[in-house]
């Protein structure tokens, strides 16, 4: 008999963290669950960790793959997994007791697609937890148009935390942009924007474990990078799924400002590395404001002929007072 629910979890030199993570699946109150793991060619004590939990815990499931990167892993979980549902958990976090079962409840009892919760933080000993220094809309609940699924899918975009129902997510046909980090994002706000209902349990059942060098977030260069290429890549997608409105566009624009600006935290010769990914994203932006509303062209052309006339080292200081 198939389980109920499929936990995923991409594990990559995690074996600090593993066995306090698996223990926190083990014990769930909900019962009816796999647990699938794919070790990412760990080089660490990952796999012998699986492998011995694995004796005792006769849901869990282990699959091996050389190292290939957390997208790719995790697109391989999701046709690994058997339930209804699946639950993304990353390998260094915990999850409640009550994490599955209240989230199951609230996708049955709403008929939702995707049904989410809140996180807290935890230190990176697990000895201390703060709820987590989210914006507005990570806890709002997405109203039926496209701009504010597009939002709040920006502004919660993680996979874990949530419960995605499996058969919609394969007939939508979504994946996570494989060679990235930051992979997150372009698959949350597509498969918000996709989903006929959101439904938002407001308990914080997910603990998320802060300030990991291994951690992806850590990876300042690259996330600055992958984080403005995932948008770049996002536009054509909403657009080929027929998901691009006017008022989607505006709020892409802002986003995409926001990760030039990001540029500035890097220094100078990095910057200028990437200077032509910058230029790209911000004439680009440039042409899709021209398509826009006169109050569209009124807000952001000023942005544009600022930087024209002051050179393109002002971009930094505009893009941060604009944004």
């Amino acid at each position: 008999m198939l389980p109920t629910i499929s936990v995923l979890i991409p594990v990559y030199n995690a074996g600090k963290y593993l066995a306090v993570c698996l223990e926190s699946v083990s014990k769930q109150r909900f019962m009816d669950f796999e647990i699938v793991c794919l070790d990412d060619g760990s080089t660490d004590h990952s796999l012998n960790l699986l492998r011995t939990f694995q004796k005792n815990e006769p849901r869990l499931r282990v699959f091996t793959q050389a190292n290939a990167g957390v997208a790719i892993t995790r697109n391989r979980l999701i046709e690994y997994a058997r339930g209804e549902y699946i639950a993304f958990v990353d390998a260094d976090d915990l999850i409640s007791p009550d994490y599955l079962s209240t989230l199951y409840q609230a996708a049955q009892a709403s008929g939702a697609e995707i049904t989410k919760c809140f996180f807290k933080e935890i230190s990176e000993d697990g000895l201390r937890t703060s709820s987590a220094h989210c914006g507005s809309l990570f806890y709002e609940k997405p109203s039926n148009t496209l701009v504010s699924r597009f939002r709040c899918g920006y502004y919660d975009s993680v996979v874990w935390g949530k419960l995605f129902l499996r058969q919609w997510l394969h007939a939508i046909k979504i994946s996570f942009l494989e060679g990235r980090i930051a992979e997150d994002l372009p698959f949350v706000v597509q498969a918000f924007m996709e989903a006929r209902k959101i439904e938002v349990v407001s308990q914080s059942l997910y603990f998320y474990r802060k300030g990991l060098s291994m951690c992806i977030t850590a990876q300042s260069e690259r996330m600055v990078i992958d984080q403005l290429k995932n948008l770049l890549d996002l536009q054509h997608i909403l657009q080929e799924r027929s998901l691009w409105e006017e008022k989607v566009a505006l709020q892409w624009v802002k986003m995409v400002i926001w990760r030039i600006c990001a540029f500035r935290k890097l220094p100078v010769v990095k910057r200028k590395q990437y200077l032509s990914l910058q230029k790209q994203a911000f004439y680009h932006v440039e042409n899709v404001m021209k398509k826009g509303s006169w109050q569209v062209k009124l807000r952001w052309g000023a942005l544009f002929v600022l930087v024209r006339l002051c050179g393109w080292k002002s971009v930094y200081m505009w893009t941060k007072i604009f944004r």
